[in-house]
């Protein structure tokens, strides 16, 4: 199963990026004007501003952290990398800039180094629910999946309505052998936001782990309401349908799913519908 994690995470920085969330630097014009141009997508203008206020103030740990998220948002990693690290070094506690590096660090492959920095922001700031679900999602991909699962914890004791969370948390019980504990997630997930796709996908095959059938094709039913084109909620459903004596059902959403595109398609027709 895969973690429901959203890239644009890294991106919320852009919440917290003005004056009112700014380090102890100065909040000049230039970077004021920086920033305006960032929020536009500008960027071209946006780094001249910033590199302005850097030749005016070379310990202004905003502007490099502004350049920073230029860089990050171009995929331009190492000079992100480079940025928040100058940030950073000019205030040890600039919360945003670890987090934002750990974004970068993360997006150019290096998951350890990413870890540190989300968890030097969480010391820094132990509410910052975003870096609590990055650094939970960097535990499940190193391996470390009960880790995972009490970063989770711990973010949605923060905000109990972020659905997402419930999602990651869920697969990461799944990963550890909790299906039940994964359903009752996957089922909160459904609660917040009850047109959830993937919820209903995951929590279907979570059913289908233990032998649920019918709760299991329920859940891939309203999931292809929902998306008619969903290839592997077809195989899912024809394989559930199957293992209740379904052959004809089965048959037919091996072939939808054959019909889309599903590669595997072929191979469950070719199994069970002789």
């Amino acid at each position: 199963m895969k973690t429901l994690i959203y890239p644009i995470l890294f991106s919320l920085v852009l919440i917290f990026y003005s004056c009112g969330h700014r380090t102890e630097q100065p909040c000049d014009d230039h970077f004021i004007k920086g920033n305006n141009y960032f929020l536009s997508t500008d960027f071209d203008n946006s780094l001249l501003e910033f590199d302005t206020a850097i030749k005016f103030d070379a310990q202004n740990a905003n502007a490099f952290y502004g350049k920073g998220n230029i860089y990050l948002f171009k995929g331009e990693y190492e000079k992100a990398i480079e940025n928040f690290t100058s940030a950073i070094k000019i205030d040890s506690k600039f919360t945003l800039a670890y987090y934002a590096r750990g974004g970068a660090e993360k997006m150019s492959g290096s998951s350890k180094d990413a870890l540190i920095d989300f968890d030097k922001a969480i010391e820094l700031k132990p509410d910052f629910v975003y870096a609590l679900i990055q650094a939970g999602s960097l535990e499940a991909e190193l391996g470390n999946h009960q880790k995972a699962i009490e970063y989770m914890t711990n973010a949605i004791k923060l905000q109990p309505n972020l659905y997402y969370a419930y999602f990651n948390r869920g697969t990461f019980k799944n990963n550890v052998g909790d299906v039940n504990g994964a359903i009752r997630d996957y089922t909160k997930v459904l609660e917040l936001d009850k047109d959830n796709i993937e919820g209903y996908y995951y929590r279907g095959v979570a059913y289908g782990e233990i032998k649920e059938y019918e709760n299991a094709i329920n859940d891939m039913n309203k999931a292809i309401e929902l998306n008619t084109d969903f290839k592997k909620a077809y195989i899912y459903r024809g394989i559930y349908e199957y293992s209740l004596n379904q052959k004809e059902d089965a048959c037919k959403d091996f072939k939808k799913a054959k019909e889309l595109g599903e590669p595997t398609a072929k191979n469950y027709m070719e199994k069970y519908c002789k």
